[in-house]
Protein backbone atom coordinates (compact mmCIF):
# COMPACT_ATOMS: atom_id res chain seq x y z
CA UNK A 1 0.00 0.00 0.00
CA UNK A 2 1.32 3.47 -0.92
CA UNK A 3 1.93 5.94 1.85
CA UNK A 4 -0.72 8.46 2.83
CA UNK A 5 -0.76 11.50 5.07
CA UNK A 6 -1.58 11.04 8.75
CA UNK A 7 -1.94 13.74 11.42
CA UNK A 8 -2.17 13.54 15.21
CA UNK A 9 -2.30 16.60 17.46
CA UNK A 10 -4.34 19.12 19.36
CA UNK A 11 -5.19 22.80 18.97
CA UNK A 12 -6.98 25.71 20.61
CA UNK A 13 -10.22 24.07 19.49
CA UNK A 14 -9.66 20.91 21.51
CA UNK A 15 -7.34 21.85 24.37
CA UNK A 16 -6.76 24.82 26.72
CA UNK A 17 -3.36 26.42 26.96
CA UNK A 18 -2.36 24.45 30.07
CA UNK A 19 -2.62 21.27 27.96
CA UNK A 20 -1.08 22.72 24.77
CA UNK A 21 2.00 23.93 26.61
CA UNK A 22 2.67 20.40 27.87
CA UNK A 23 3.00 19.17 24.30
CA UNK A 24 4.92 22.11 22.78
CA UNK A 25 8.24 21.32 21.07
CA UNK A 26 11.06 23.85 21.45
CA UNK A 27 12.98 24.62 18.27
CA UNK A 28 16.22 23.00 19.40
CA UNK A 29 14.42 19.76 20.32
CA UNK A 30 12.74 19.34 16.93
CA UNK A 31 15.47 17.47 14.97
CA UNK A 32 15.81 14.68 17.51
CA UNK A 33 12.02 14.47 18.03
CA UNK A 34 11.51 14.18 14.28
CA UNK A 35 14.00 11.36 14.04
CA UNK A 36 12.31 9.55 16.94
CA UNK A 37 8.99 9.69 15.10
CA UNK A 38 10.58 7.69 12.28
CA UNK A 39 11.06 4.83 14.75
CA UNK A 40 7.28 4.41 15.01
CA UNK A 41 6.37 1.29 12.97
CA UNK A 42 4.78 2.26 9.66
CA UNK A 43 6.03 5.89 9.69
CA UNK A 44 8.34 6.81 6.82
CA UNK A 45 8.49 10.62 7.08
CA UNK A 46 7.56 13.32 9.59
CA UNK A 47 7.05 17.01 10.27
CA UNK A 48 6.05 18.76 13.53
CA UNK A 49 4.05 22.01 13.66
CA UNK A 50 4.32 23.48 17.17
CA UNK A 51 2.84 26.95 17.75
CA UNK A 52 1.06 28.75 20.57
CA UNK A 53 -2.26 27.41 19.29
CA UNK A 54 -1.47 23.91 18.01
CA UNK A 55 0.92 20.99 18.28
CA UNK A 56 0.59 18.54 15.38
CA UNK A 57 2.62 15.65 13.99
CA UNK A 58 2.32 15.20 10.21
CA UNK A 59 3.57 11.88 8.91
CA UNK A 60 3.72 9.71 5.82
CA UNK A 61 2.20 6.43 7.02
CA UNK A 62 2.07 2.98 5.44
CA UNK A 63 -1.27 1.99 6.94
CA UNK A 64 -4.21 3.81 8.62
CA UNK A 65 -3.56 1.78 11.78
CA UNK A 66 -0.23 3.63 12.11
CA UNK A 67 -2.24 6.58 13.48
CA UNK A 68 -2.47 4.77 16.81
CA UNK A 69 1.32 4.49 16.87
CA UNK A 70 1.60 8.26 16.36
CA UNK A 71 -0.80 8.83 19.26
CA UNK A 72 1.31 6.61 21.49
CA UNK A 73 4.42 8.53 20.42
CA UNK A 74 2.92 11.86 21.56
CA UNK A 75 1.58 10.35 24.78
CA UNK A 76 4.97 8.80 25.63
CA UNK A 77 7.05 11.75 24.36
CA UNK A 78 5.19 14.23 26.56
CA UNK A 79 4.13 11.81 29.31
CA UNK A 80 0.52 12.78 28.76
CA UNK A 81 -1.81 11.55 31.54
CA UNK A 82 -4.75 9.41 30.51
CA UNK A 83 -7.35 12.07 31.25
CA UNK A 84 -5.69 14.50 28.81
CA UNK A 85 -5.46 12.11 25.86
CA UNK A 86 -9.05 12.92 24.89
CA UNK A 87 -7.78 16.32 23.67
CA UNK A 88 -5.91 14.63 20.81
CA UNK A 89 -7.43 14.34 17.35
CA UNK A 90 -6.31 12.24 14.40
CA UNK A 91 -6.81 12.51 10.64
CA UNK A 92 -5.80 10.20 7.84
CA UNK A 93 -5.91 10.22 4.05
CA UNK A 94 -8.13 12.87 2.49
CA UNK A 95 -9.25 14.19 5.90
CA UNK A 96 -5.60 14.80 6.77
CA UNK A 97 -4.99 16.60 3.47
CA UNK A 98 -8.03 18.83 4.04
CA UNK A 99 -6.78 19.63 7.53
CA UNK A 100 -3.30 20.53 6.24
CA UNK A 101 -4.76 22.78 3.54
CA UNK A 102 -7.04 24.55 6.04
CA UNK A 103 -4.25 25.03 8.58
CA UNK A 104 -1.84 26.56 6.05
CA UNK A 105 -4.57 28.83 4.67
CA UNK A 106 -5.35 30.03 8.25
CA UNK A 107 -8.93 28.75 7.98
CA UNK A 108 -8.41 26.61 11.10
CA UNK A 109 -6.69 29.35 13.09
CA UNK A 110 -7.91 30.95 16.29
CA UNK A 111 -7.85 34.15 14.25
CA UNK A 112 -9.15 33.20 10.81
CA UNK A 113 -7.08 34.93 8.16
CA UNK A 114 -4.01 35.59 10.33
CA UNK A 115 -0.73 35.44 8.46
CA UNK A 116 1.61 33.89 11.04
CA UNK A 117 0.53 30.27 10.61
CA UNK A 118 1.79 29.99 7.03
CA UNK A 119 5.25 31.09 8.13
CA UNK A 120 5.10 28.65 11.05
CA UNK A 121 4.22 25.73 8.77
CA UNK A 122 7.05 26.76 6.44
CA UNK A 123 9.43 26.77 9.41
CA UNK A 124 8.21 23.28 10.33
CA UNK A 125 8.79 22.07 6.77
CA UNK A 126 12.28 23.59 6.74
CA UNK A 127 13.10 21.93 10.08
CA UNK A 128 12.00 18.54 8.71
CA UNK A 129 14.01 19.13 5.54
CA UNK A 130 17.15 19.88 7.57
CA UNK A 131 16.52 16.87 9.83
CA UNK A 132 16.18 14.62 6.79
CA UNK A 133 12.67 13.42 7.72
CA UNK A 134 10.75 14.56 4.65
CA UNK A 135 9.51 12.02 2.12
CA UNK A 136 7.35 11.83 -1.01
CA UNK A 137 4.00 12.39 0.75
CA UNK A 138 5.05 15.55 2.59
CA UNK A 139 7.13 16.79 -0.34
CA UNK A 140 4.05 16.69 -2.54
CA UNK A 141 1.32 17.75 -0.09
CA UNK A 142 2.93 20.56 1.91
CA UNK A 143 4.11 22.69 -1.05
CA UNK A 144 0.59 22.37 -2.50
CA UNK A 145 -0.72 23.68 0.83
CA UNK A 146 1.67 26.66 0.60
CA UNK A 147 0.47 27.51 -2.91
CA UNK A 148 -3.17 27.21 -1.87
CA UNK A 149 -2.63 29.43 1.17
CA UNK A 150 -1.12 32.11 -1.04
CA UNK A 151 -4.12 31.98 -3.37
CA UNK A 152 -6.61 32.16 -0.49
CA UNK A 153 -4.87 35.27 0.85
CA UNK A 154 -4.63 37.02 -2.51
CA UNK A 155 -7.90 35.95 -4.13
CA UNK A 156 -10.32 36.28 -1.18
CA UNK A 157 -11.04 38.85 1.54
CA UNK A 158 -10.33 36.42 4.36
CA UNK A 159 -7.12 38.19 5.39
CA UNK A 160 -8.22 41.77 4.79
CA UNK A 161 -10.25 42.32 7.95
CA UNK A 162 -8.63 39.70 10.14
CA UNK A 163 -7.51 40.63 13.60
CA UNK A 164 -4.54 38.88 15.14
CA UNK A 165 -3.35 37.91 18.59
CA UNK A 166 -0.89 40.77 18.28
CA UNK A 167 -3.55 43.37 17.42
CA UNK A 168 -5.86 41.94 20.11
CA UNK A 169 -3.15 42.64 22.68
CA UNK A 170 -3.07 46.27 21.57
CA UNK A 171 -6.87 46.52 21.77
CA UNK A 172 -6.84 45.19 25.34
CA UNK A 173 -4.07 47.56 26.39
CA UNK A 174 -6.06 50.46 24.97
CA UNK A 175 -9.15 49.37 26.91
CA UNK A 176 -7.18 49.31 30.18
CA UNK A 177 -5.04 52.42 29.76
CA UNK A 178 -7.16 54.43 27.35
CA UNK A 179 -4.57 56.47 25.50
CA UNK A 180 -1.38 54.45 24.82
CA UNK A 181 0.69 57.51 23.94
CA UNK A 182 3.84 57.62 26.04
CA UNK A 183 3.29 54.26 27.76
CA UNK A 184 6.44 52.27 28.58
CA UNK A 185 6.63 48.80 27.02
CA UNK A 186 8.96 46.04 28.18
CA UNK A 187 9.46 43.11 25.78
CA UNK A 188 10.71 40.01 27.62
CA UNK A 189 12.20 37.52 25.16
CA UNK A 190 12.90 37.82 21.45
CA UNK A 191 10.40 35.40 19.91
CA UNK A 192 8.68 36.05 16.57
CA UNK A 193 5.25 36.67 18.10
CA UNK A 194 6.78 39.10 20.56
CA UNK A 195 8.38 40.94 17.67
CA UNK A 196 5.05 41.18 15.85
CA UNK A 197 3.07 42.25 18.92
CA UNK A 198 5.65 44.87 19.81
CA UNK A 199 5.36 46.32 16.30
CA UNK A 200 1.60 46.68 16.80
CA UNK A 201 2.15 48.44 20.12
CA UNK A 202 4.74 50.72 18.55
CA UNK A 203 2.31 51.60 15.77
CA UNK A 204 -0.32 52.39 18.40
CA UNK A 205 1.87 55.21 19.72
CA UNK A 206 3.51 53.81 22.84
CA UNK A 207 6.56 55.66 24.07
CA UNK A 208 9.68 53.94 25.41
CA UNK A 209 10.22 50.34 24.28
CA UNK A 210 12.80 48.18 26.06
CA UNK A 211 13.85 44.62 25.13
CA UNK A 212 15.33 42.18 27.66
CA UNK A 213 16.49 38.71 26.66
CA UNK A 214 18.80 36.12 28.22
CA UNK A 215 20.97 36.32 25.09
CA UNK A 216 21.95 39.96 24.92
CA UNK A 217 22.80 39.92 21.22
CA UNK A 218 19.25 38.88 20.35
CA UNK A 219 17.86 41.65 22.54
CA UNK A 220 20.05 44.18 20.73
CA UNK A 221 18.94 42.89 17.32
CA UNK A 222 15.23 42.99 18.18
CA UNK A 223 15.49 46.42 19.79
CA UNK A 224 17.17 47.73 16.64
CA UNK A 225 14.34 46.38 14.47
CA UNK A 226 11.71 47.91 16.75
CA UNK A 227 13.38 51.26 17.24
CA UNK A 228 13.78 50.56 20.96
CA UNK A 229 16.58 49.90 23.43
CA UNK A 230 18.12 46.69 24.77
CA UNK A 231 18.64 46.15 28.48
CA UNK A 232 20.54 43.49 30.46
CA UNK A 233 18.54 40.49 31.66
CA UNK A 234 19.91 41.09 35.16
CA UNK A 235 17.99 44.41 35.31
CA UNK A 236 14.61 42.69 34.80
CA UNK A 237 13.18 43.63 38.22
CA UNK A 238 14.02 47.31 37.75
CA UNK A 239 12.57 47.24 34.25
CA UNK A 240 9.34 45.67 35.55
CA UNK A 241 9.04 48.43 38.13
CA UNK A 242 9.09 51.10 35.42
CA UNK A 243 7.00 49.44 32.69
CA UNK A 244 3.30 49.92 31.98
CA UNK A 245 2.95 47.03 29.53
CA UNK A 246 5.01 43.82 29.64
CA UNK A 247 5.01 41.60 26.57
CA UNK A 248 6.43 38.10 27.13
CA UNK A 249 7.52 35.77 24.35
CA UNK A 250 10.51 33.63 25.36
CA UNK A 251 11.31 30.06 24.43
CA UNK A 252 11.52 28.93 28.06
CA UNK A 253 9.96 25.63 29.06
CA UNK A 254 9.05 26.94 32.55
CA UNK A 255 7.59 30.31 33.67
CA UNK A 256 10.20 33.07 33.97
CA UNK A 257 7.99 35.41 36.02
CA UNK A 258 6.58 33.93 39.23
CA UNK A 259 4.01 35.37 41.64
CA UNK A 260 6.42 36.21 44.48
CA UNK A 261 8.64 38.19 42.12
CA UNK A 262 5.76 40.25 40.74
CA UNK A 263 4.42 40.88 44.26
CA UNK A 264 7.79 42.46 45.13
CA UNK A 265 7.67 44.49 41.92
CA UNK A 266 4.13 45.73 42.67
CA UNK A 267 5.12 46.84 46.17
CA UNK A 268 7.90 48.92 44.63
CA UNK A 269 5.41 50.33 42.08
CA UNK A 270 3.12 51.40 44.95
CA UNK A 271 0.08 49.88 43.31
CA UNK A 272 0.42 51.33 39.80
CA UNK A 273 -1.35 49.15 37.23
CA UNK A 274 0.77 46.64 35.35
CA UNK A 275 -0.48 44.94 32.17
CA UNK A 276 1.03 41.57 31.14
CA UNK A 277 0.60 40.00 27.69
CA UNK A 278 1.88 36.42 27.70
CA UNK A 279 1.88 35.03 24.15
CA UNK A 280 4.35 32.24 24.84
CA UNK A 281 3.50 28.53 24.85
CA UNK A 282 4.59 27.16 27.27
CA UNK A 283 3.54 30.25 29.24
CA UNK A 284 6.20 32.66 30.53
CA UNK A 285 4.13 33.97 33.44
CA UNK A 286 2.80 32.03 36.42
CA UNK A 287 -1.04 32.15 36.08
CA UNK A 288 -1.20 33.12 39.78
CA UNK A 289 0.28 36.51 38.83
CA UNK A 290 -3.17 37.45 37.53
CA UNK A 291 -4.54 37.27 41.08
CA UNK A 292 -2.35 40.16 42.29
CA UNK A 293 -4.18 43.43 42.80
CA UNK A 294 -3.83 45.96 39.95
CA UNK A 295 -2.18 43.34 37.72
CA UNK A 296 -3.86 42.43 34.43
CA UNK A 297 -2.64 39.18 32.87
CA UNK A 298 -3.72 37.87 29.48
CA UNK A 299 -2.44 34.70 27.80
CA UNK A 300 -3.26 33.55 24.27
CA UNK A 301 -6.52 31.91 25.34
CA UNK A 302 -7.68 35.12 27.04
CA UNK A 303 -6.78 37.11 23.92
CA UNK A 304 -8.91 34.71 21.91
CA UNK A 305 -12.02 36.19 23.55
CA UNK A 306 -11.12 39.56 22.08
CA UNK A 307 -10.64 38.33 18.53
CA UNK A 308 -13.83 36.25 18.77
CA UNK A 309 -15.87 39.45 18.58
CA UNK A 310 -15.15 39.75 14.85
CA UNK A 311 -15.12 36.02 14.11
CA UNK A 312 -18.58 35.90 12.53
CA UNK A 313 -17.54 38.41 9.87
CA UNK A 314 -14.30 36.56 9.15
CA UNK A 315 -16.05 33.19 8.97
CA UNK A 316 -18.35 34.60 6.31
CA UNK A 317 -15.38 35.86 4.31
CA UNK A 318 -13.62 32.51 4.83
CA UNK A 319 -16.40 30.63 3.02
CA UNK A 320 -14.77 31.38 -0.32
CA UNK A 321 -11.49 30.04 1.03
CA UNK A 322 -13.23 26.81 2.07
CA UNK A 323 -14.49 26.38 -1.49
CA UNK A 324 -10.92 26.81 -2.75
CA UNK A 325 -9.80 24.08 -0.31
CA UNK A 326 -12.42 21.72 -1.74
CA UNK A 327 -11.29 22.42 -5.30
CA UNK A 328 -7.61 21.96 -4.43
CA UNK A 329 -8.34 18.74 -2.56
CA UNK A 330 -10.08 17.31 -5.63
CA UNK A 331 -7.19 18.35 -7.88
CA UNK A 332 -4.70 16.81 -5.47
CA UNK A 333 -6.63 13.53 -5.31
CA UNK A 334 -6.64 13.36 -9.12
CA UNK A 335 -2.92 14.09 -9.09
CA UNK A 336 -2.23 11.29 -6.60
CA UNK A 337 -4.31 8.83 -8.62
CA UNK A 338 -2.28 9.75 -11.69
CA UNK A 339 0.91 8.73 -9.90
CA UNK A 340 -0.20 5.11 -10.09
CA UNK A 341 0.45 5.03 -13.85
CA UNK A 342 3.75 6.92 -13.75
CA UNK A 343 5.90 3.73 -13.61
CA UNK A 344 4.00 2.36 -16.60
CA UNK A 345 4.48 5.65 -18.46
CA UNK A 346 8.20 5.61 -17.75
CA UNK A 347 8.61 2.03 -18.88
CA UNK A 348 6.52 2.52 -22.02
CA UNK A 349 8.43 5.65 -23.00
CA UNK A 350 11.71 3.88 -22.22
CA UNK A 351 10.76 0.95 -24.45
CA UNK A 352 9.91 3.24 -27.38
CA UNK A 353 13.10 5.27 -26.93
CA UNK A 354 15.14 2.06 -26.74
CA UNK A 355 13.76 0.88 -30.09
CA UNK A 356 14.22 4.34 -31.64
CA UNK A 357 17.79 4.58 -30.34
CA UNK A 358 18.64 1.20 -31.86
CA UNK A 359 17.49 2.39 -35.27
CA UNK A 360 19.37 5.68 -34.86
CA UNK A 361 22.58 3.83 -33.99
CA UNK A 362 22.26 1.68 -37.11
CA UNK A 363 21.60 4.74 -39.28
CA UNK A 364 24.52 6.76 -37.93
CA UNK A 365 27.05 4.86 -40.03
CA UNK A 366 25.29 6.07 -43.17
CA UNK A 367 24.70 9.67 -42.00
CA UNK A 368 27.12 12.57 -42.25
CA UNK A 369 28.52 13.72 -38.90
CA UNK A 370 26.88 17.13 -39.33
CA UNK A 371 23.43 15.49 -39.60
CA UNK A 372 23.65 13.09 -36.65
CA UNK A 373 22.21 15.52 -34.07
CA UNK A 374 19.28 16.16 -36.40
CA UNK A 375 18.60 12.41 -36.78
CA UNK A 376 18.78 11.92 -33.01
CA UNK A 377 16.34 14.79 -32.35
CA UNK A 378 13.99 13.55 -35.07
CA UNK A 379 13.85 10.06 -33.54
CA UNK A 380 12.99 11.45 -30.10
CA UNK A 381 10.37 13.77 -31.60
CA UNK A 382 8.69 10.84 -33.37
CA UNK A 383 8.56 8.89 -30.08
CA UNK A 384 7.04 11.87 -28.25
CA UNK A 385 4.37 12.34 -30.92
CA UNK A 386 3.49 8.65 -31.07
CA UNK A 387 3.15 8.45 -27.28
CA UNK A 388 1.33 11.73 -26.66
CA UNK A 389 -2.21 10.36 -27.08
CA UNK A 390 -1.73 7.03 -25.24
CA UNK A 391 0.09 8.68 -22.31
CA UNK A 392 -2.59 11.35 -22.03
CA UNK A 393 -5.25 8.62 -22.04
CA UNK A 394 -3.38 6.69 -19.34
CA UNK A 395 -3.19 9.72 -17.05
CA UNK A 396 -6.86 10.62 -17.59
CA UNK A 397 -8.00 7.07 -16.97
CA UNK A 398 -6.00 6.94 -13.74
CA UNK A 399 -7.61 10.19 -12.53
CA UNK A 400 -11.17 9.32 -13.55
CA UNK A 401 -11.16 5.61 -12.78
CA UNK A 402 -8.62 4.53 -10.10
CA UNK A 403 -9.66 0.88 -10.48
CA UNK A 404 -9.02 0.81 -14.22
CA UNK A 405 -6.99 -2.07 -15.65
CA UNK A 406 -5.73 0.03 -18.58
CA UNK A 407 -2.21 0.39 -17.16
CA UNK A 408 -1.98 -3.35 -16.57
CA UNK A 409 -3.17 -3.98 -20.13
CA UNK A 410 -0.48 -1.68 -21.52
CA UNK A 411 2.21 -3.43 -19.47
CA UNK A 412 1.05 -6.81 -20.74
CA UNK A 413 0.71 -5.61 -24.35
CA UNK A 414 4.26 -4.21 -24.49
CA UNK A 415 5.79 -6.76 -22.09
CA UNK A 416 6.74 -4.10 -19.52
CA UNK A 417 8.02 -5.28 -16.14
CA UNK A 418 7.77 -2.68 -13.38
CA UNK A 419 9.25 -4.42 -10.34
CA UNK A 420 9.01 -2.31 -7.16
CA UNK A 421 7.94 1.20 -8.16
CA UNK A 422 7.57 3.09 -4.89
CA UNK A 423 11.11 4.50 -5.04
CA UNK A 424 10.78 6.02 -8.50
CA UNK A 425 7.57 7.96 -7.92
CA UNK A 426 9.27 11.08 -6.62
CA UNK A 427 11.65 11.24 -9.58
CA UNK A 428 8.82 10.95 -12.06
CA UNK A 429 6.56 13.44 -10.29
CA UNK A 430 8.10 16.23 -12.36
CA UNK A 431 5.51 15.50 -14.98
CA UNK A 432 2.73 16.00 -12.44
CA UNK A 433 3.39 19.28 -10.60
CA UNK A 434 6.24 18.16 -8.36
CA UNK A 435 8.07 20.77 -6.28
CA UNK A 436 11.67 20.87 -5.09
CA UNK A 437 11.40 20.62 -1.27
CA UNK A 438 14.07 23.31 -0.83
CA UNK A 439 12.32 25.79 -3.11
CA UNK A 440 8.90 25.07 -1.58
CA UNK A 441 9.77 26.97 1.59
CA UNK A 442 10.57 30.10 -0.42
CA UNK A 443 7.13 30.37 -2.03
Amino acid sequence: MARQLGIVGLSHKTAPIEVRERLAFAGDSLPEALRRILTVPGVGEAMIVSTCNRVEVYAGIEDPNTIEGLKRFIVDERQLPGELRAHLYAHGGNDALRHLFRVAASLDSMVVGESQILGQVKDAYQAALEAGTLGPVLQRAVPRAFALAKRVRTETDVARSSASIASAAVDLAAQIFGDLDGRRVLVVGAGKMGDLSARHLKAAGVGELIVANRTQSRAVALAARLGGKAAPWEDLDKLLQRADIVLCSTGATEPVLMRDRIERVMRARKGRWLFFIDIAVPRDIDPAVGEIENVYLYDVDALEKVVAQNRAQRQSEAAEGEVMVDVELKRYQEHEQSLGVVPTIKLLRGRFLEVAQGEVDRAMARVAASDRATVQAMAEAIVNKLLHVPLTKLKKEARDNPDSELAATVRALFDLHTGHTEEIRVDLDVDLDATDPKSAVKQ
